[in-house]
């Protein structure tokens, strides 16, 4: 078997384009994988153009060894290392797709190649959020009665998402009103956690993560941008809060070193982001070795969300997975539906992620570069 093209398709979602990965063989199978990086479709798409012109004729069996000549370039004998977020999230969509067809040409879920079912279905958390604290209380009520046990929002901002990185402090007192109203409204058993968008200073992030203490978080999520990976163990030795970090990371070697700096207590690598299966495999038994759980970065499509929860599945150190609520459509792309039942997703039935396409759903949300964003 050969591979014989790759191409790809984009989903008009409310807040990304979700950009689908296929990879077609000359014996008519077809895998399938997901390769959204936010708002930057278009660069991902003509990445993985680019990327086939290594592939087409390649045996897709060989998931190792494609995997590393993708991203050591090898028309360029091997000189770079490509670990940026455009690359990395291209080569992740290809490398979902290589496992779909290896699990179909096994005859076989992808998780059962990885090693087995270690649990028969993964945990999730949700979102809630409100312009008033009461509106947050209400909507966190609302997610608990819809069967979720954990549930996370943001810290506060002056102006949604564009903010100033040295004045921004996440509104300390103000996030913790929010936080407080919905602990009490869903007790104390439910896991609140909170996103700080890798936006804050060290100084504001301990302030606010200390506002936040009396009301007894899970995660602190992404405190301080990527870039200095320092600023996360700082962070880390100050606040009583676990941290949670970082889906902005894209490789197994970005996660050993926050984990060698003790920077985070949970590892959130995107199976979107960080090389798909083959390199999130290895960050989640990396972080094992540490004894901390991951707990992947999952806001994107159906078929992420499904090779995620392959992978969930599979491996004993996890925490609750990100899963976004409310987007009715998103079955209709899919064959069968996901299965979000009391706050956790089981496994499709059938070889592969165990879904394809449904075209006629994804002809009435596709979206083309030049459209209207």
């Amino acid at each position: 078997m050969k591979i014989r093209d790759i191409d790809t398709l984009l989903i008009d979602s409310p807040s990304r384009k979700w950009t689908i990965v296929r990879v077609h063989t000359d014996e008519g199978l077809v895998g399938l994988g997901e390769a959204t990086y936010s708002n930057k479709e278009p660069v991902v798409v003509a990445a993985i153009d680019h990327m086939k012109q290594e592939l087409i004729g390649e045996d897709p069996a060989r998931i190792e060894y494609l995997w590393h000549k993708i991203w050591r370039i090898s028309s360029l004998s091997g000189l770079w290392r490509m670990a940026g977020p455009v690359w990395m999230s291209a080569l992740s969509g290809i490398d979902q797709a290589l496992w779909d067809i290896k699990g179909k040409v096994a005859n076989l879920p992808v998780v059962e190649l990885l090693g087995g079912k270690f649990r028969e279905r993964v945990g999730l958390y949700t979102h809630f959020y409100g312009a008033t604290p009461e509106e947050s209380a209400a909507m966190a009520k609302r997610m608990v009665a819809e069967g979720f046990t954990a549930l996370k929002s943001s810290a506060r901002s002056s102006d949604g998402f564009r903010f100033d990185p040295y004045e921004d402090d996440g509104r300390p007192e103000e996030t913790a009103e929010h936080y407080a109203a919905a602990r009490e409204a869903v007790g104390p058993d439910i896991k609140l956690l909170i996103d700080c968008h890798g936006r804050f200073t060290v100084a504001n992030c301990i302030r606010l993560a200390r506002a936040l203490e009396p009301y007894k978080l899970y995660a602190f999520e992404d405190p301080v941008p990527p870039e200095d990976l320092n600023a996360y163990a700082k962070v880390r030795r100050e606040i009583s809060i676990p941290v949670m970090g970082s889906e902005r990371l894209n490789t197994k070697s970005h996660f050993r070193q926050l984990l060698d700096l003790d920077g985070i207590d949970i590892a959130q690598p995107d199976l979107m982001y960080a090389g798909g299966i083959t390199e999130v495999r290895k960050i989640a038994a990396i972080a094992d070795t540490y004894h901390v759980p991951i707990s992947p970065h999952n806001t994107k499509g159906p078929i992420g969300i499904i090779a995620a929860t392959h992978l969930m599945a599979s491996i004993p150190n996890v925490a609750p997975m990100e899963f976004v609520s409310g987007i009715d459509w998103r079955d209709e792309i899919i064959t069968g539906s996901l299965d979000v039942v009391d706050g956790s997703i089981g496994l499709p039935e059938g070889p592969g992620w165990g879904v394809e396409l449904h075209m006629e759903g994804v002809e009435r949300h596709r979206w083309r570069v030049g459209d209207p964003r």
